[in-house]
């Protein structure tokens, strides 16, 4: 192999290795919280977390209200009034940034995140009425930017 080919194939390695997967999205309760088992407060209570503890971002539903996270080895949904994201120098809850916190979004199917996540939880013998209860919910309000209007 040619010095050049060598050089670049050792300069492609290197930089390869140094390329880190996208940055976790982090938010920290503001109050002590329930995480829920879908995005809804109806929905049983998979754990609570205490004021202050950071959880991993999974994405939010479209209208900033509720987002999906991992905190441990637990993974449920939490009321974005309640998780702060670092924004512009300082922390915005999650339902007053929005869409402008750069978050991605998460659709919800109580079957196939209830069948990846709780099958050992003793309410998951009771999908069927969850589900009744999430096809019976009122139509999810938009997001409204909180700010106030320009003038």
């Amino acid at each position: 192999m040619p010095i050049s080919l060598k050089l670049l194939f050792a300069l492609v390695l290197a930089g390869s290795s140094c390329i880190t997967p996208a940055a976790e999205q982090t938010a920290t309760t503001t109050t002590a919280v329930n995480v829920r088992a879908g995005p809804e407060n109806f929905f049983p209570t998979v754990t609570w977390l205490l004021s202050g503890t950071r959880v991993t971002i999974v994405g939010c539903v479209a209208n900033w209200r509720w987002c999906d996270v991992i905190a441990g080895r637990d993974r449920g949904w939490v009321y974005s009034r309640f998780l702060a994201v670092p924004f512009n120098g300082r922390a915005v809850t999650i339902v007053s940034g929005g869409p402008n916190l750069g978050l991605p979004q998460s659709e919800f199917s109580l079957g196939e995140f209830w069948d990846t996540h709780y099958q050992r939880q003793h309410w998951y013998g009771r999908k069927a009425y969850w589900q009744s209860r999430w096809d019976r919910r009122a139509p999810p309000r938009e997001w409204r930017d909180p700010s106030p209007a320009t003038r």
